[in-house]
This record gives structure tokens, sequence and C-alpha cells, in this order.
């Protein structure tokens, strides 16, 4: 992993405490919800009505 070889950590460490608690880095999985919330409430404060009934709470045809 190359992240790893850039911070030089030992084989030991898992890459969950290296990517996670070390790094600071977020899931996938967080930085997509927060992605879409952000993209959700510039879609719901729009100024055109058009691009306001785009806005859906969920991802259409998944659940919430």
């Amino acid at each position: 992993m190359a992240l790893r070889n850039i911070v030089n950590a030992p084989p030991y460490i898992s890459n969950h405490t290296l990517l996670h608690i070390d790094c600071n880095l977020k899931s996938i999985h967080d930085e997509t919800k927060r992605f879409y919330k952000k993209f959700h409430h510039r879609l719901s404060t729009h100024s055109n009505p058009l691009i306001k009934n785009l806005s859906f709470l969920t991802i259409p045809g998944n659940p919430p």
C-alpha cells in the first residue's frame, strides 16, 4: 500500500487504523452520504423551480 510507505507505517498496523484513525480519512460510505446531502440541499434551495423538482430525499429506486 502506497500510503503505508508514505507514512512509514510498520506492517503490524491495520489498514483501518492507518487510514481512519492515524490519517483521519473518512470511509467511502461516509463521503458519499456527505456529498449526497450537500447536493440535495443545493437542489432544494435553488432559485429555478425545475431544478428544485429534481430534489429527492432518497436515491430513486434505492432504500433510504
